[in-house]
C-alpha cells in the first residue's frame, strides 16, 4: 500500500497532502486494539435545559363562585386532587347555607311569576295593547328574575342534604383537578369557592431563547418526552412563551411543579462517536469501514451530543460503521508514521 511521508510536506502542502491520503486496510491494524460503532440518524438536538413549570392556560379553569355567603366549608378532599364529575368533595354549612335555599325558593317563586306575567302580555305587546314602556319594563323584570333563577338553579343542581351535618354536601360540577384557597374561611356572595382545571388542559408553560425557538419542536423530561404545541409570536426579554402537549400519567408531573426541561432542536444529523473523529488539514474526517478497508470520509460538525458529534448528513456514512478505537494510531499510519 502506497504511504506518503510525513516528513516530505512541507508547510506549503500539508492540505495536499491531507486531501490525498489513501485509504488503510483493516488488516494494517491487525496488531492493534480495533473496533467499529455504526453510525446513527437523528432529527433533533438537545439544547441547555431551561425553567419549566406545569401549568394550564390563563381562561381553560372551571370557575365556581357562590350565589350566597357561604360561612362554614370543610373540604371532602385534598387540594390539587383529581375529581369526576359528582364527586362530593366539601361539606357547607353554616346560617348562609339555610339562608340560600330560602333565597332559592323566592328566587324560584320571583321567576315563575315573572314568567307568568311575560307570556301573558307578549301577544298583547304584538297586538300594541299595551305600551313599549310597559312592555319593557316587564320584559327586564323576567330576564332579570331568569338570570338569578337560573344561577342560583345551578349552583342548587350540585347540593345534595346533608341533614346529619346541618348541612349540604357540594358535588364537583366537572371533572378536573381541584384547587381551592386553604386559608379562606369565608365566602362571600359572588366570590369564587373553586377552581376545576381539565386534566387535558394541564401543561408544561416554558420560555425558550428566542435564538432556538423556531428549531424546538419537543422537550425532554426526566421520564417522558412531551411535543411542543403552540408558542406566543412574541418575544420578551430574550424569550418566547411556549406550551407543550396535554402531560400525561406516566411523566409523573404534579400541578405548579417547577422544573429544568431540556428544549430538543429539529435537527437532521448523523451521530458518531468523539473518537472516531480527527482533524486532518482544516477539517475534520472519520475513519469509514468498508469491506477490507478504512475510507478517510470529510465530516462536517454541527453539534455535540454527551460522547457524540452530530455530523452534517453524508450518504456515504448512512447505514455504515466508523472506526472508534485506535484512531490516533490509524491517523498516524495515514501521515506515514508506522502507527505507533
Amino acid at each position: 500500500m502506497k504511504r506518503t511521508s510525513f516528513f516530505t510536506c512541507t508547510a506549503l502542502s500539508v492540505l495536499s497532502c491531507a486531501l490525498a491520503a489513501d485509504p488503510l486496510s483493516v488488516s494494517s491494524l491487525a496488531n492493534l486494539s480495533v473496533s467499529f460503532t455504526s453510525v446513527s440518524s437523528v432529527n433533533q438536538i438537545p439544547a441547555s435545559p431551561v425553567p419549566a413549570q406545569v401549568s394550564f392556560e390563563p381562561g381553560n379553569a372551571f370557575v365556581l363562585s357562590v350565589p350566597e355567603t357561604i360561612q362554614q366549608h370543610h373540604w371532602l378532599v385534598s387540594n390539587g386532587s383529581v375529581v369526576v364529575k359528582e364527586q362530593p368533595i366539601a361539606l357547607l354549612q353554616g346560617a348562609g347555607i339555610h339562608h340560600f335555599q330560602m333565597q332559592f325558593a323566592a328566587a324560584e317563586e320571583s321567576f315563575d311569576l315573572a314568567e307568568s306575567r311575560y307570556q301573558h302580555n307578549k301577544p298583547l305587546h304584538k297586538k300594541g295593547t299595551i305600551g313599549a314602556e310597559m312592555w319593557s319594563q316587564i320584559s327586564e323584570q323576567y330576564f332579570a328574575a331568569k338570570l338569578k333563577f337560573e344561577h342560583m338553579h345551578h349552583f342548587m343542581e350540585l347540593l345534595q342534604p346533608a341533614p346529619a351535618q346541618q348541612g349540604m354536601v357540594l358535588l364537583a360540577p366537572k371533572a378536573g383537578v381541584l384547587r381551592y384557597d386553604v386559608a379562606t374561611t369565608q365566602v362571600m356572595e359572588g366570590e369564587p369557592l373553586l377552581s376545576l382545571i381539565p386534566l387535558e388542559d394541564i401543561r408544561l408553560q416554558l420560555q425558550l431563547p428566542l435564538m432556538i425557538a423556531a428549531e424546538v419542536q419537543a422537550v425532554q423530561l426526566a421520564n417522558c418526552q412531551l411535543p411542543i404545541e403552540h408558542k406566543a409570536q412574541l418575544a420578551v426579554g430574550g424569550f418566547v412563551q411556549a406550551w407543550s402537549a396535554a402531560i400525561p400519567d406516566e411523566c409523573g408531573l404534579t400541578l405548579g411543579q417547577q422544573l429544568q426541561a431540556t428544549p430538543l432542536r429539529s435537527l437532521n444529523a448523523l451521530q458518531l462517536p468523539k473518537q472516531s473523529v480527527y482533524s486532518w488539514g482544516t477539517g475534520s474526517r472519520v475513519l469509514r469501514h468498508q469491506g477490507e478497508q478504512l475510507l478517510p470520509t470529510e465530516v462536517l460538525i454541527v453539534g455535540v451530543s454527551g460522547d457524540s458529534y452530530l455530523v452534517q448528513p453524508e450518504p456515504a456514512l448512512e447505514h455504515s460503521e466508523v472506526l472508534s478505537e485506535s484512531v490516533a494510531a490509524a491517523k498516524g499510519m495515514l501521515l506515514g508514521l508506522g502507527g505507533e
